[in-house]
């Protein structure tokens, strides 16, 4: 019911914008009002609105947004092609380079996102982590030695979206690029794809606003944007990769898309059926690690409305109808509470996301 209150609102004051100037301004006044007592009797919102702006300007920036966001997708959906100069590969394997969880005690962990992937043809590098220190060598380099992976071995570079925690730290958000340590250290001939338009010296960096296959068997599936409260619009890809016998499985970074794009994006992007879903998708429902600031921050809802197990659990039985072969959900951005809903629900076909622990996903017959 609550979900449902919210979104009769976002489509009713629309609607009262037509009529007279009193008419239009009660609703405002009265979610304003509501958004400035959050403030004044809970300290996470006083400090949010401290930082990025008043509940007004806020709002308004919000209630233009979603219809805004929600037209853009309809729009991009329509304009898809399917991809059929996608391939495939033989073999998928993804080896989490940075997240929460680690395998051992020589590696590091963080909120954050790297993924190695890896396929038949290509090894691509999904994120570069957080390196909340700002150390050299980083989490990542530090993590990639422990496992042996070199810079060398690696053909691409993937950007999520152009959050901190996956472009190598929140200044290098902020200036358009990304890196892998403290600094930006020569990366060879490596080429990148990001889903808004960046920089790297001396490397070729493509936006990859639409879908774009990058490697045999593997695309991005373009640009799906969102909007959050507190954090604005939000433009994120993901990678989907078709494996020979099996389907797509798609990797994710955050999710702030939205589970139920991504499945729809993907499926109409490709004639393979879903396979799987690895990475972050922004369950943050109830307290632990660093997740009690997301639940106020990171997801499509209005201050004051957290995001209910029900609705994690309307999300996993989207995802259940697929038949799906194997499932990773990634603690950096979800509580212990969701990932325990995927492991109850998936069951053998769950995979921990750890540091250090590849997920192999070889390919077959059609199942």
């Amino acid at each position: 019911m609550q979900n449902r209150l919210q979104w009769s609102r976002i489509l009713v004051i629309p609607l009262l914008f037509c009529s007279s100037a009193a008419a239009q301004e009660l609703p405002i006044e009265q979610e304003v009002a509501r958004l400035s007592t959050l403030r004044a009797e809970d300290s996470t919102y006083a400090m949010l609105f401290d930082r990025v702006g008043e509940p007004r300007e806020l709002y308004e920036k919000y209630m233009e947004a979603v219809p805004r966001v929600a037209e853009d997708w309809r729009r991009r959906q329509s304009e898809l092609s399917k991809l059929t100069d996608l391939g495939a590969t033989k073999t998928l394997a993804i080896l989490p380079l940075i997240d929460w969880h680690v395998a051992n005690e020589g590696l590091r962990g963080e909120s954050g996102v790297a993924y190695l992937v890896k396929t038949d043809d290509a090894t691509i590098l999904f994120d570069v982590g957080r390196n909340s220190k700002e150390e050299h060598p980083s989490p990542l380099l530090q993590n990639m030695q422990q496992v042996g992976v070199n810079i060398r071995d690696i053909d691409l570079i993937v950007i999520s979206h152009p959050h901190g925690d996956h472009t190598g730290g929140g200044k290098w958000a902020r200036a358009s690029t990304f890196s892998l340590t403290d600094h930006q250290i020569d990366l060879g001939e490596l080429k990148a794809f990001t889903p808004v338009p960046m920089e790297y010296p001396g490397i070729e960096v493509e936006w990859s606003e639409h879908p774009t296959v990058i490697a045999p068997g593997v695309a991005t599936t373009g640009v799906i944007n969102n909007y959050c409260f507190f954090m604005g619009e939000i433009s994120e890809q993901a990678l989907v990769v078709n494996v020979e016998g099996k389907g797509v499985v798609v990797i994710v970074g955050c999710g702030h898309q939205t589970l139920k794009k991504i499945v729809d994006r993907t499926e109409a992007l490709v004639d393979s059926p879903l396979y799987g879903m690895v990475g972050g998708l922004h369950y943050p429902v109830i307290k632990c690690r660093n997740i009690d600031i997301q639940r106020y921050v990171a997801t499509w809802k209005l201050p004051g409305e957290f995001l209910s197990i029900e609705e994690v659990q309307g999300n996993i039985d989207y995802l259940r109808q697929r038949d799906v072969g194997v499932v990773g959900l990634s603690p950096h951005d979800s509580c212990d509470a969701s990932i325990e809903a995927f492991k109850q629900t998936f069951g053998a076909t769950y995979r921990d996301i750890v540091v250090g622990e590849e997920i192999v996903i070889p390919g077959s017959n059609p199942r």
